[in-house]
């Protein structure tokens, strides 16, 4: 991760005075007084009190992070560029709630008070980075040391901890050291995918899937693991979720909902009455509850569960170091808040601070793109050059602009194998989402703007239409932000020269000629080509320009299941239908043999893979062969069943395999789980595709399915 400089509000941070708050962290661990401390440097501070005052507690510590903005339908994380980071020094109080039966906690603010320790620009990436004082942290650490169970309850959990949960530890690929030597991630390509992907949708949502499901598909031997453990600490909830709530504060939130158009003071006696009930639980006054709102929870985090913990607990002073991130995001010269969300996102307790990131609302300006731009060599003719990262002209080895597709992501495997090495055959990968398109449009005609023509699965050329998007630069000292919000004129122009004024500082990202929504564009072949122009109309004569073609899929594929079994391998196989499927395998249990055809199709296929899974009572065993009696089993694998495609037409398959269950496995829920990937990808190098070796020589999934077919299998006739 790049990372700004760390410097606060510009100065060194051993000279930044310190805060009230401050002061008493440090006092209190030193017994000095705070009065004696407050106003004073760290610098200052460490020369005073030299022989007071723990040296090691005047250090620092180092916490990078990013400030983002998500795409809510890729998922593709985009840079906010700019914006101002506050590091907070925090206690507050809260209402903890510890759910009976619940695994998460939640926590209600009563009362804070925060100070400011240090603001800092992100980069044109995102990216800041920020000096704490090492006896923030340490107080932080012995504040939580000293309280039973919380280190613990503060931790938001991240999507290791949820694999920590689902699967057998020993084949976990922990993105942190542990003691003896261990395997690398290749054991968890043991674990099915598709059904760990399943229970994840299940337990966690289909964005918390889709995401793991991202990272899972990153995992092959000899690659880089780097992208996949950073993805891994990412939260396993990135966006709040609500708690479950005991039947009587519901029904109260139903008032509310009920009573949009009352007034305010109706609302505060629906809440009062919370508080009311609350309050006599814990024997707290009517003023410490005042701040309580069911409404404004912070969480999941995890829950101690090694203890009894009550379901309401008042935590009280609880000290963090909280973010808070603002951006002028209306031009008006005041920076509103994009992200305020900041309780425990470290942990403290780290050898190596993680980075932070930080999800930006929906509000928040980015812009498309950030970083080392590859050179584009501008002539005298208008030319598109890039896809994001990708250059799509001058490297035969990687893009075709006539058939439109990149030739290194996603080979086909004649084999059938993913593991296959290279050579193999080139690619055929269309592209999905958001594509920036760069190019050069200035090269010295008379024309002021310039549109793309789109040709859409061969039609005539026509302009590509509402299409907008945001750049940013810092103004010619360097210090305040400006964005500029790129928008079409009629019939899609654009100006050709945003204007500079007195600032010497160029727009980023440079040369985004368009920020293309593939999403309105319609999944097949575009040709796209610059035409240029002046006052609305195409110059004349119009200079001559290459077209390139780009093949978008934005399609999922489409898959479906056929289950039949039998009983110990006598008669024929009977089908498994809905609703409620049910096997049936006496009173005397029997084995279980099952016939499972598995059938994916899509526009362009990436992979299929298949595999049983049950409730922990017995396993579901995938046969390798099927012969015309095979019970006992020949050789079992206990791997899922897969395939590759093997030519860039191999775009629709049947698999179907013979799985086994033991009569002595458990009466339950057992299912059989599947994988289907497309093989599109985004070009933009949010995944990193643009650093392999060869560059986007890598093998993406962004856009798959995990569908399954469940069952149940009882001790009847």
């Amino acid at each position: 991760m790049k990372t700004t400089e760390p410097s606060l509000l510009g100065v060194d941070p051993d000279q930044i005075k310190l805060t009230a708050l401050q002061a008493e962290r440090l006092g209190a661990l030193n017994d000095v007084d705070a009065g004696e401390l407050i106003g004073l440097s760290v610098a200052q501070i460490s020369e005073k009190f030299r022989f007071r005052i723990d040296p090691m507690l005047l250090f620092f510590r180092r916490i990078c992070g990013k400030v983002v903005k998500k795409d809510p339908v890729t998922g593709i994380e985009y840079p906010v560029a700019y914006a101002t980071v506050h590091v907070e020094d925090t206690d507050c109080s809260f209402l903890g709630y510890f759910p009976a039966a619940g695994k998460y906690s939640w926590y209600f603010p009563l009362k804070c008070r925060r100070e400011v320790i240090g603001t800092v620009k992100t980069d044109k990436c995102g990216n800041f980075c920020v000096y704490v004082p090492r006896w923030d942290i340490d107080w932080i650490l012995k504040w939580r040391k000293e309280r039973l169970c919380f280190p613990v309850i503060f931790e938001r959990p991240s999507l290791a901890d949820i694999l920590e949960d689902l699967i057998p530890r020993e084949v976990i690929p922990f993105p942190f050291p542990r003691p003896g030597p261990g395997p690398d991630p290749a054991p968890f390509l043991r674990h099915d995918r598709g059904q760990l992907l399943a229970t994840v949708e299940q337990r966690l949502g289909r964005d918390t899937a889709r995401r793991l499901g991202v990272a899972l598909s990153r995992l092959s031997f000899g690659a880089s693991t780097l992208d996949v453990m950073d993805l891994l600490q990412d939260d396993a909830f990135e966006m709040p979720l609500a708690p479950p709530l005991p039947s009587e504060f519901r029904m109260v939130d139903h008032v509310i909902d009920q009573r949009k158009g009352a007034s305010s003071a109706v609302q505060r006696l629906s809440m009062e009455g919370v508080r009311a009930s609350v309050g006599a639980r814990l024997k707290m006054n009517a003023e410490a509850l005042s701040k309580f709102d069911l409404r404004q929870f912070i969480g999941p985090f995890r829950r101690c569960v090694d203890i009894f913990v009550p379901e309401w607990v008042p935590i009280i002073d609880i000290p963090d170091i909280t973010f808070r991130v603002t951006q002028d995001v209306n031009g008006d010269g005041v920076e509103e808040t994009i992200y305020s969300e900041g309780f425990f996102r470290v942990r403290w307790d780290a050898n190596n601070l993680p980075p932070v990131k930080l999800i930006a609302s929906p509000m928040a300006i980015s812009i498309p793109e950030c970083g080392e731009i590859i050179d584009i060599p501008c002539g005298t003719v208008p030319a598109i050059y890039r896809a994001g990262r990708m250059p799509v002209r001058g490297d035969p080895s990687m893009y075709d602009p006539v058939a439109g597709y990149a030739l290194r992501p996603n080979r086909p495997h004649p084999a059938g194998n993913p593991v296959d090495p290279l050579p193999n055959p080139d690619a055929r990968s269309p592209f999905y989402g958001v594509v920036p398109i760069y190019g050069c449009v200035d090269v010295g005609t008379t024309a002021t703007q310039y549109r793309l023509l789109d040709s859409y699965n061969g039609g005539p050329f026509l302009p590509v239409l509402d299409q907008s998007w945001w750049v940013t630069r810092l103004d010619a000292a360097g210090l305040v932000t400006q964005y500029h919000h790129v928008l079409p004129a009629a019939n899609g122009w654009y100006d050709i020269v945003i204007p500079k004024g007195s600032n010497p500082n160029d727009w980023e990202p440079p040369k985004l000629v368009l920020d293309w929504n593939t999403y309105q564009t319609g999944n097949g072949k575009h040709v796209l080509r610059i035409e240029l122009g002046s006052g609305g109309a195409p110059l004349t004569p119009q200079p001559a320009t290459d077209t390139v073609a780009f093949n978008v899929d934005n399609s999922y594929p489409t898959t479906s299941f056929q289950v039949d079994y039998r009983k110990n391998g006598a008669g024929p196989f009977l089908p498994l239908v809905f609703p409620c499927p049910v096997v049936r395998r006496g009173t005397l249990a029997q084995n279980l043999e099952f016939r499972v055809s598995f059938t994916a199709s899509a526009n362009h296929l990436r992979d299929v893979s298949m595999g049983g899974g049950g409730c922990g009572g017995g396993e579901i065993i995938y046969v390798s062969g099927a012969p015309a009696d095979w019970f006992p089993a020949p050789a079992l694998n206990p791997t899922s069943v897969a395939h590759w495609h093997e030519t860039p037409g191999d775009n629709s398959v049947v698999i179907t395999a013979f799985f086994s269950l033991d009569a002595s496995a458990l009466q339950g829920t057992y299912s059989f789980s599947a994988w289907a990937a497309s093989r599109a990808f985004n070009p933009a190098g949010g995944d990193s595709g643009h650093l392999q070796t060869p560059m986007y020589e890598y093998d993406p999934s962004d856009i798959h399915v995990t569908p399954s077919f469940l069952f149940s299998v009882i001790n009847a006739d």
